[in-house]
């Protein structure tokens, strides 16, 4: 059930924040606003959550000297599928369509006020609690992609591109039968019908990177 805040907005159901920064000074201060809506875990890396991840959680990231796109790596090796926000101070439209373009769930424009942080999680109340139902879906389907052989992925990463068989078969300097029995195996592993479903899994779990900031 959402919580519902001052002025009648509606947040997110999850109560677990995850806030990641290296300066501690930030990360606290942001954990304290956010404390007054469930539990907020300030770290200077998300390796120091270890292995006491929370059912569901909103992972806060500062958008700062590569913390970003860090935390996005991390947990895409790891097939973590919460909510990331990003935050800086005065973020540029520029900066925020390129983050949200790699996966970010939106930006908030930090420090700021109690009401404007309570805003931005109402915003974004609804695709959160739909990523935490598809969590377990996206969580199968990266267990099943990390099946595949190195070769493998490097077919399916080709499929994923447009790439014909012939066009793999150059690119990767086999012949168009061996690419064919990649596929096959592809299909088996992914348990999937057709070269467009196993695409679809692939795109699912690939985003792309996250570029430096602009000075």
């Amino acid at each position: 059930m959402k919580k519902i805040l001052a002025g009648g907005l509606a947040t997110m159901s999850v109560s677990n924040f995850i806030v990641v920064d290296a300066d501690s000074g930030r990360a606290n201060g942001l954990s304290r606003a956010l404390s007054a809506l469930g539990y907020a875990f300030p770290v200077t890396r998300l390796e120091e959550v270890g292995e006491a991840w929370p059912d569901e959680c909103a992972i806060f990231v500062a958008d700062h000297e590569g913390q970003l796109a860090r935390a996005i790596e991390f947990i895409r090796e790891r097939g973590i599928f919460y909510p990331i926000i990003a935050f800086s101070p005065s973020p540029t439209a520029q900066r925020v369509v390129e983050t949200v373009r790699c996966g970010v769930m939106t930006y908030l424009d930090w420090p700021c006020d109690q009401a404007q942080l309570e805003r931005t999680l109402s915003s974004i109340g609804d695709s959160c609690d739909i990523l935490f139902k598809e969590g377990i879906r996206r969580a199968q389907a990266f267990e099943l992609i990390r099946t595949l052989t190195e070769r493998e992925s490097e077919v399916l990463n080709r499929l994923a591109s447009g790439a014909s068989s012939k066009m793999i078969s150059g690119e990767l300097g086999i012949s168009a039968r061996t690419v064919e029995v990649h596929r096959t195996k592809i299909l088996s592993k992914l348990k999937v019908r057709n070269a467009i479903g196993a695409v679809r899994l692939a795109l699912e779990l690939k985003l792309p990177e996250v570029p430096s900031v602009h000075h």
